[in-house]
């Protein structure tokens, strides 16, 4: 009898790792993209749904690299696969990925609210997040380098940030670690300090902000799918771990010029750092990242000349400060700040005012984005 306990005590402590293990071996993966790093995208005007022509074959080059990540996920031994929205073409009726096209291993994170990818968008049912068709960040030499917006540098606590890093923080609240991401070769080279076990899959050849030149597209998807299938077995070996930054978070944000920097340092708690520069400081990240886009939208430039022409006109002061308080002081609310983000009818993304710089003229219907600037 009691060498029977013995051999049932002995099975169970061999057949209970193996049932544990059962959910984590087909982990959860939430595939967040851009469209600056996607593999044929070699000018602007490929990003912009007001060039149909030409952000037809951007989107076609998202999608294959898209579903070249998918299989190779799959490949590493992936269980679900949700796929994300992180771009903001001003397509407010459809993602920019061909949904139509998408593999089916994965499925397309539609929803009935408006989200952020970078921050609600990110929950804990999710294993592990790569960022597929990502960019340098702002001030660097990349392909359409910049950090949320064109206009700003982006650091936390010294850090020069990435949108990736942005991804990576906020993900981290939920032990959640980015696995692999792809892009040009600047990006690569600025994620390597802060993601050394990260699985990268370069996709082109930034110049310089402004142009690029892309591998040939079988080398492009071999490199996609190899990246993510390594990234895959790592993950299941316990090679990552989430991106970690020890708080408080001192944000600093870097501007063009002084009128932008006084637009952000309205924004509550945040102060002055220089003559381009504003500084404030938040105990938790999400906090602050709401913060910083508080701070970005009152920089913005039209803003602040529609607050100047209303303030210098004796019947435009009756109405500039209610003007001023009706644009603006809602957005110190990060939750009254999410619900001005452009929609599509079941899911949405980032706002398009943050994702470059842009005209904008009351009674107009769409955001007209400016030509990007070549230098900060």
């Amino acid at each position: 009898m009691r060498s029977l306990r013995f051999c049932c005590l002995l099975l169970m402590l061999v057949l209970c790792p193996m049932l544990t293990f059962a959910g984590p071996n087909h982990p959860k993966i939430l595939i967040i993209y851009d469209m600056e790093g996607v593999s044929c995208v070699t000018h602007y005007e490929m990003l912009w749904v007001e060039r149909p022509s030409e952000y037809a074959k951007g989107r076609e080059c998202l999608t294959s690299d898209v579903n070249a990540a998918v299989r190779g996920l799959v490949a590493g031994g992936a269980g679900p696969i949700w796929i994300q929205d992180g771009h903001g073409s001003g397509n407010d009726k459809e993602p920019d990925f061909l949904v139509d096209k998408m593999d089916p291993h994965a499925k397309f994170d539609f929803r009935d609210h408006d989200f952020d990818p970078y921050n609600t968008g990110i929950d804990a049912s999710v294993d592990a997040i790569i960022c597929m068709d990502m960019h340098a960040h702002a001030n660097a030499d990349g392909f359409m380098a910049h950090t949320v917006t064109d206009r700003i540098s982006y650091k936390i606590n010294g850090v020069e940030f990435t949108e990736t890093h942005i991804v990576a923080l906020s993900a981290a609240r939920f032990g959640i670690p980015v696995i692999m991401v792809s892009g040009d070769q600047v990006l690569r080279d600025e994620l390597k300090p802060d993601f050394p076990e990260l699985e990268y899959a370069q996709v082109k050849k930034a110049i310089n902000r402004a142009s690029a030149e892309p591998l040939p597209p079988a080398e492009v998807t071999k490199n996609i799918e190899e990246a993510a299938k390594r990234a895959m077995q790592k993950f299941l070996a316990g090679a990552f771990r989430p991106y970690y930054l020890p708080p408080p978070y001192d944000f600093q944000l870097g501007f063009q010029n002084w009128q932008q920097a006084g637009g952000a340092a309205t924004a509550p708690g945040v102060l002055r750092d220089g003559e381009l520069g504003v500084r404030y400081r938040a105990s938790n990240f999400i906090e602050g990242y709401a913060l910083s886009l508080d701070a970005l939208r009152r920089s913005s430039d039209s803003m602040q000349v529609l607050i100047r022409i209303l303030s210098q006109d004796p019947a435009g002061k009756k109405i500039s400060r209610p003007t001023q308080r009706h644009l603006l002081d809602p957005l110190a609310n990060s939750r009254q700040s999410a619900s001005l983000h452009a929609t599509w009818p079941k899911a949405r993304a980032k706002n398009p005012l943050l994702r470059r710089q842009l005209a904008w003229v009351p009674g107009r219907k769409a955001f007209e984005p400016l030509p990007l600037c070549t230098e900060v």
